[in-house]
């Protein structure tokens, strides 16, 4: 297994290098100067930094999120300053990666550690990221638009989401009666 995940560090790396390679001449081609491809320039080695941890034998999911917590603020801040937006790092940027990390860290601990009902990790997975992490992040996004507190549309998905959980839990337990029943 150790020969495939260096096989695969690898290729994912050349792979990498490739992609910004080809988007650089790409850009050059049409436009004469790098435009669109200072994105592929950040988010590529963005997305290596945190991909790349997960050939690690045993700590490479741990790895990829301390590398997602120590670099999503520096990714954010640099794609602040090549957008055509100027200045939405500190009141966007900051408090979704503030939202987001803490959701993405809470969920591998949930799912790594705790040993109950799956159903119950997913209600919970989605009741986070799709009722209290959206919520919030739209709440600033709006903020930062002049636009009120909560779109009618985050309503609508949050609830959607709220609906989903309440099912996932209620499917938890019906398959967790089934069990005892059979027992």
């Amino acid at each position: 297994m150790v020969k495939y995940s260096k096989a695969i560090f690898l290729s994912f790396s050349v792979a990498c290098v490739i992609s910004i390679i080809t988007c650089i001449i790409v850009d050059f081609a049409i436009n004469r100067q790098i435009t669109w491809s200072a994105y592929a320039i950040l988010s590529v080695p963005f997305g290596w930094l945190i991909l790349s941890p997960l050939v690690v034998k045993n700590h490479g999911i741990t790895i990829s999120r301390c590398s997602l917590t120590l670099f999503v603020l520096p990714f954010l801040f640099l794609l602040d300053k090549i957008t055509p937006v100027a200045s939405w790092f500190a009141p966007l940027g900051i408090p979704s990666a503030a939202v987001g990390v803490p959701i993405i860290w809470i969920i591998y601990l949930l799912f790594r550690f705790f040993k109950f009902n799956p159903w119950y990790k997913s209600a919970i997975t989605v009741f986070l990221v799709g009722v209290i992490g959206n919520l919030v992040i739209d709440y600033y996004v709006n903020v930062y638009l002049n636009e009120g507190l909560i779109s009618l549309s985050t309503l609508i998905s949050s609830a959607g989401c709220a609906v989903l959980a309440v099912l996932l839990i209620l499917q938890g337990r019906k398959r967790a009666k089934a069990k005892s029943v059979s027992q």
